[in-house]
Formats: C-alpha cells, sequence, structure tokens
C-alpha cells in the first residue's frame, strides 16, 4: 500500500467514525442525571430521525455554508432551567 493509499484509507476510516459518532452518540454535556434520563428514554429510531433531519441540516447551513444567520433548532428534550430547580424560600 503506498502512502496515499495510507492516507486515504484513515481518511475513510475517520469519516465513518463521524458519522457513527453523529448517529450514536447523545449529547449529555451540562446536563442533570433527570434529564440525562429523559436524553436515553427517547428511542434511537427517534433520536436518528431528529439528528438527521434537523441537526444536520442545520450544521451544514451553519458550518458548510458560512450562513450565521441560520436559527438553531430546538433540543430534542426540554432542559429544565436553574430557576424550575431550585424551590423557592419561604419565609
Amino acid at each position: 500500500m503506498t502512502a496515499t493509499g495510507a492516507f486515504g484509507f484513515y481518511a475513510a476510516l475517520n469519516l465513518i467514525a463521524w458519522g457513527m459518532i453523529f448517529c450514536f452518540v447523545r449529547e449529555t454535556k451540562q446536563l442533570t442525571l433527570e434529564e440525562i434520563d429523559q436524553v436515553f428514554s427517547v428511542p434511537t429510531r427517534e433520536f436518528l430521525a431528529y439528528e438527521t433531519g434537523t441537526w444536520l441540516p442545520y450544521f451544514i447551513k451553519r458550518h458548510v455554508m458560512f450562513k450565521k444567520n441560520t436559527p438553531k433548532p430546538p433540543p430534542i428534550i426540554e432542559k429544565s432551567s436553574w430557576a424550575d430547580r431550585v424551590e423557592p424560600v419561604t419565609a
């Protein structure tokens, strides 16, 4: 195998890995345990449909075509705000 062939093979493996990560790894950054439970309660088929039908077009418009004014799509789950988690103080 030549150096060009090895590089092409490595590039192809990276593209396959990127696709698998995009489709199957769910974002859990800065989520509470309850929100993480909501993330993983969404069926994989519904998650894949959301990723390929909503996030992939946004990613292409925003980062490939450089359309900076593209609105960010809503998340697949509703993230609770800090005010919802804190109980009110009663005197």
